[in-house]
């Protein structure tokens, strides 16, 4: 199978990554590729770049981070500027700093349950830590109170099998961390450590259904399309009249 490197990570088939299962948890019509390059995407790869010290490279390939109009044209968008403050806000942070010392974009591949695998991590310092960074609008409800968003958006999934896969590399099991930092004024950063209960919970639950959705990505099975994510409604054309009786019931106070 082909070695996966720095320069086709992205473009290699052979290997399933955490991006590509969580996609297609969705829904198994979908595909990574599929997902469009949103600003919030973007301000966290404009982070990462800075972070591994590519962040020119970074502004060379994504012109459309500057403003192109205006008394404003040339400089960088207000989200971008954003995250620049992130950036100055970890390089400032000691414990964040530590957390992100180690050895960026590491690539490395194994197999889940027979299944190809490849990842690629923010942060690994070998024989300590593994270490995700995540840049995000916050980590608190409305309420003020902050909430599980690391399983909320599957990042518990992502660590369990980066965990697995270094382990399989190097024979260590390495405690997993998540740094995130938000896009607030005043910015507010935390280190997270994934309880190991939960890894091990997330990567019993890859290993039962990866080679189901291994066989979709390869094409050895069809997929059961989810119906209402953004691909499938584009795609799908309705055939059969519906009633009222199909939708679901929305409770609404009209006093």
């Amino acid at each position: 199978m082909l070695e996966v490197n720095q320069d086709n990570y992205y473009t290699d088939t052979g290997h399933m990554s955490v991006s590509q299962y969580k996609a297609m948890l969705k829904c198994q019509g979908g595909r990574i590729e599929d997902v469009d390059k949103s600003p919030a995407l973007l301000i966290g790869s404009y982070v990462d770049s800075y972070i591994e010290g590519t962040l020119d490279k970074f502004k060379e390939e994504h012109p459309e981070i500057y403003s192109s109009r205006g008394t404003n044209k040339g400089e960088l968008k207000s989200e971008f500027k954003i995250a620049q403050k992130v950036c100055d806000y970890l390089d400032d942070d000691d414990v964040a700093k530590m957390f992100l010392s180690g050895e960026k974009q590491t690539i490395m591949t194994g197999q889940i349950s027979d299944v190809p695998f490849k990842i690629k991590m923010d942060s690994y310092i070998p024989h300590k830590a593994i270490v995700d960074l995540k840049v995000m609008a916050t980590i608190r409800r409305k309420n003020g109170k902050l909430y599980n968003f690391i399983k909320e958006w599957g990042y518990d999934i992502q660590l369990a099998c980066y965990q697995e896969i270094v382990r399989q590399n190097t024979g260590e099991q390495l405690p997993c961390y998540i740094v995130v930092a938000t896009k607030e004024t005043p910015i507010e950063c935390r280190v997270i450590q994934i309880p190991q209960r939960e890894l091990n919970l997330q990567l019993e639950l890859v290993k039962s259904n990866i080679e189901d959705l291994y066989k979709v990505l390869i094409g050895a099975r069809e997929p059961i399309y989810c119906k209402k994510c953004p691909k499938c409604i584009k795609e799908q054309r309705y055939d059969k009249i519906i009633t009222t009786d199909d939708l679901e019931e929305v409770e609404e106070n009209f006093n």
